[in-house]
């Protein structure tokens, strides 16, 4: 027998030139992993603006628009869930659980044997079409598909940082939340209610918990996430690497945003060290705090370059590189804008350090990708990293709210780790850590080895 798995994603994956986010490259590399596994099959759906095409097991939610995101986490795009109407949101519904339940229906008449598991990425619209899905089944005698939700950081925020807390009333009003419950998806028990929640740190574990405390908790599934092994592993040896990346460097032009009186440039290849900060643009993320921290080292005598990789709007692009050139007048900072894994495996393999100063990043893919790298790494004490994070791989600093205490504590951590030569004493420690303890095969083998074992998932 072989055991069909379908998911369904939130965002697009990294391929034809679209970025992606990280749930978007997680799910992409599930995919990978569990078709990897002895006698099963995965198939994946996930949206996009841009691409198009059909394959056996994969498929694209096309659209005409751009992706809605969870504004709180990913302002990476126009469209905002609460910026869509009531009628635009069960349009986008209808269509997405009819597309899901027709291939799942040729999936099943290909196999001549019923999906053994669906999983539904983010705790919001996906669980919900799953549910449709399944009350479509019940109704025609199919029979009803286990559902797993893997409950990411983002959607939870969207409820407690947007909706919850009502930053603005009026922006984020209490809306999907209230429908979260009305739908039942994570009631305990109900034909709509999802069978499972996968959750990737104890913080999320409890995140999930405060918003929806009526879902049993030895329902929920603890699996520490996975990266590529793959495309993140130290890209040269460690006796080259200075030569290497002397000549690797200038290959990476700036981006300036679009408007910038800052030219394009290479990033040169002769500075004595490198530090790496990539992310989206969202004021979570705290880059702000770390151009704080490269106004300081700017100053001392080793000439330390900040690269710094991701965007957001061109608003968000605009303001940080506005920070960086005009507010501090920083020269040795270089803004790459977004790029796909394999370059930044490249700048994290040349980095002295990679720095991530989150405010409760809800898992840390970057630094565990960073540190498969054999880059030492720097974040907050808080959120995923403090689950992983120790004094033989990193550091992670004293929390603040204040930009310029945590750009000083970044900033000494920073110089600590150069002074200290973190890159030959730590790195490769972080980067056996990485190897042994987060791959995304050991991931998905292990959470299917829990349903099995002790949710009787066939």
């Amino acid at each position: 027998m072989t055991r069909l798995i379908f998911q369904l994603g939130t965002n697009n994956w990294q391929r034809d030139g679209e970025f992606a986010p990280g749930s978007g490259i997680l799910h992409k590399a599930h995919h990978a992993a569990f078709n990897s596994l002895p006698n099963t099959r995965a198939f994946s759906m996930y949206p996009s603006p841009t691409q198009r095409f059909v394959e056996d097991d994969v498929r694209v939610f096309e659209l005409e628009h751009d992706i809605p995101i969870f504004e709180t986490a990913a302002p990476g795009s126009n469209l905002g869930w609460h910026s869509m109407s009531d009628g635009e949101i069960a349009a986008y519904r209808q269509r997405l659980a009819n597309e899901v339940d027709a291939w799942i229906n040729a999936i099943e008449a290909d196999h001549g044997e019923p999906m053994s598991l669906a999983i539904a990425h983010h705790a919001f619209l996906n669980p919900v079409v799953l549910a449709d899905v399944n009350e479509r089944r019940l109704a025609i005698g199919k029979p009803r598909i286990p559902v797993l939700c893997f409950a990411h950081g983002t959607a939870l925020q969207m409820y407690t940082a947007a909706e919850s807390a009502s930053r603005d009333p009026l922006e984020f009003p209490s809306r999907f939340l209230p429908m979260m419950e009305a739908e039942g998806v994570f009631d305990a028990t109900g034909v709509r209610a999802v069978d499972w929640v996968a959750a990737v740190t104890t913080k999320q574990v409890r995140s999930f918990n405060d918003v929806f405390d009526s879902f049993p908790l030895d329902r929920i599934v603890l699996t520490p996430n996975g990266y590529d092994q793959e495309v993140f592993a130290p890209a040269v040896h460690p006796t080259k690497a200075p030569a290497w990346r002397r000549d690797l460097m200038p290959s990476f032009i700036t981006r300036p945003y679009e408007g910038s009186n800052v030219p394009p440039m290479p990033v040169p290849g002769d500075y004595d060290h490198y530090v790496v900060f990539s992310g989206k643009f969202a004021e979570w993320k705290r880059l702000d705090a770390l151009l704080e921290s490269a106004s300081i080292w700017e100053r001392h005598e080793k000439r330390i370059a900040t690269i710094v990789v991701g965007g957001g709007s061109l608003a968000d692009d605009k303001r940080y590189q506005d920070l960086a050139y005009e507010h501090y007048r920083l020269t040795d900072t270089y803004f790459l804008g977004p790029r796909d894994q394999e370059e930044l495996a490249l700048l994290y393999s040349a980095a002295d350090v990679a720095c991530f100063p989150s405010r409760n990043e809800p898992f840390g893919m970057v630094l565990i990708e960073a540190m498969a790298c054999g880059a030492p790494v720097i974040g907050a004490n808080s959120g995923g990293p403090k689950d992983f994070v120790n004094d033989a791989i990193g550091l992670l600093v004293l929390e603040s709210e204040d930009t310029s205490v945590l750009g000083a504590r970044l900033e000494a951590a920073t110089m600590q780790a150069v002074a200290e030569d973190w890159k030959r004493t730590r790195g490769p420690s972080a980067m056996n850590y990485a190897l042994m303890n987060f791959s995304i095969r050991a991931q998905v083998d292990q959470m299917l080895d829990q349903l099995v074992r002790e949710r009787q998932l066939a």
